[in-house]
């Protein structure tokens, strides 16, 4: 268990059943790869790239999950790619459609780590984390590193030496929202909808969460992914005070989609999935993430380079969840060069040793005992904003755009948890070597205090 405290063209490798070669990076097709990829060339021609292989849901609608994470991979490759690659050599992106299928993937993944040498450098895999348990014998055996994008391993004890998780723990966001909803919003009523393979886990969190703040949870419904949510959970959920939701982005969609053509739609809270989850919630709902989250932090440089150079690449904004796939991808290219572009056992110690690295967001410390991307003291909520309520300079007026309710990116409820190295951007007026700032006192997000704020 472990603990928290013109640029060379970028290959994706994309094979139909019938086992054709490579393909360029743009769009992925609905049918997605199916099937282990030929081997790769780099675009000029020149050495093998070396092969990174992404399974996940690459077909159908569950496509709209996936993107966020595999854009992100994309435009780190092709950075990456740009500066010369990993001694010389080209990242590629080898993509393998599981179908939103955790059993598919355990196959797939168990496949590629047996496979030839080639194959075994790393996976990036976007899913449930439960579908790397079956196979956790052969991945220790191999030693290949996997980086895990929307699964969550953490919460439920089950993260183990190969597997490097993106993906803030449940647990923690639970927290979190635990906290909001029982001292700040005073709820009493409180459901949890929940969808996927690691929804029982999360609602047991969920209780946990609240029991921790004296509250409770009223009832709890689990269902499967990709399935319409229970008519029973959205009928319990109109006559609740707040529905904390959990799974992915297309699962919450769907579910968010239900519930607010209810009768009686309830307030809505839950997990980073929420901001990547179109079409825009209802005002007041709230989801969990660094004060990072790139889909808001425009005002911090670093993020506003990332957005910038991704709106440049695809042409539209970052959802939000992108930044893991592109920190992923920058990790292991850090840890590639370290091994000089040798896979296996070398480069997950190699990754282990990374330590206060920033890419596109946060900084990223690992080691033998963390594995994990994102901190845990730094979490907070965003809200979406009201009809009438005034945003951020840079966010468009009257798109119910997310904002950072800065009351609850604090440690004590009220001084802030920001970072120092990113507080002036907020508080121009604070200086090193000072206490933390009053949350009120930050120029960007929502800064009322929670008595004088009935919707957030």
């Amino acid at each position: 268990m472990f603990r928290r405290f013109s640029p060379i063209l970028v290959l994706l490798v994309a094979v139909s059943c019938t086992g054709s070669g490579p393909i360029p990076a743009p769009p992925v097709p609905s049918g997605g790869p199916r099937t282990s990829p030929s081997p790769a060339v780099s675009s000029d021609g020149g050495s093998n790239p070396l092969v990174l292989n992404v399974v996940a849901a690459t077909s159908g609608p569950q496509w709209d999950g996936s993107r966020p994470y595999i854009e992100g991979m994309r435009l780190a490759v092709d950075q990456v790619n740009a500066a010369g690659g990993v001694h010389g050599r080209p990242l590629a992106l080898s993509l393998h459609d599981d179908e939103d299928n955790p059993q598919v993937a355990t196959r797939m993944i168990g496949g590629l780590v047996v496979g030839d040498s080639r194959s075994a450098i790393a996976v990036l895999y976007v899913g449930p984390g439960v579908a790397l348990l079956p196979i956790r014998p052969t991945l220790e055996r191999a030693g290949t590193p996997v980086m895990l994008l929307e699964g969550d391993l953490y919460t439920g004890r089950g993260l183990f030496r190969q597997v490097f998780q993106t993906t803030i723990p449940w647990e923690w966001q639970a927290k979190v929202i635990a906290r909001y909803l029982i001292l700040d919003r005073k709820a009493r009523k409180i459901g949890f909808i929940g969808s996927g393979e690691e929804a029982d886990q999360a609602r047991s969190a969920t209780q946990q969460a609240l029991a921790y703040w004296e509250g409770r949870l009223a009832w709890g419904i689990a269902y499967g992914s990709e399935e319409d949510p229970p008519p029973t959970a959205v009928s319990r959920a109109q006559e609740a005070d707040v529905v904390v939701v959990f799974g992915s982005s297309s699962d919450t969609t769907r579910l968010v989609k239900s519930l607010a053509d209810s009768d009686h739609p309830p307030r809505i809270a839950g997990a980073a999935s929420l901001l990547a989850a179109t079409p825009r919630q209802p005002s007041g709902t709230t989801a969990c993430y660094t004060y990072t989250w790139a889909g808001w932090a425009e005002p911090i440089r670093r993020v506003r380079t990332f957005r910038e150079r991704f709106r440049a690449a695809f042409g539209h904004d970052p959802a939000g969840l992108e930044q893991e796939g592109y920190d992923a991808i920058r990790v292991l290219a850090l840890g590639l060069e370290e091994t000089g572009g040798k896979g296996g056992a070398k480069l997950t110690t190699a990754l282990e040793k990374i330590h206060d690295r920033t890419f596109s967001s946060f900084p990223i410390d690992l080691g033998p005992d963390d594995h994990l991307f994102l901190p845990r003291d730094e979490l907070g909520l965003f809200a979406v904003a009201g009809p009438d309520e005034r945003v951020d300079p840079w966010q468009v007026a009257g798109g119910q755009p997310w904002r950072a309710l800065m009351r609850t990116f604090t440690y004590d409820g009220e001084r802030t948890s920001v970072l120092d190295r990113d507080r002036r951007v907020f508080f121009p007026f604070w200086r090193k070597n000072q206490p933390g700032p009053e949350f009120f006192r930050s120029r960007y997000g929502i800064r009322s205090r929670a008595a004088r704020d009935p919707l957030h």
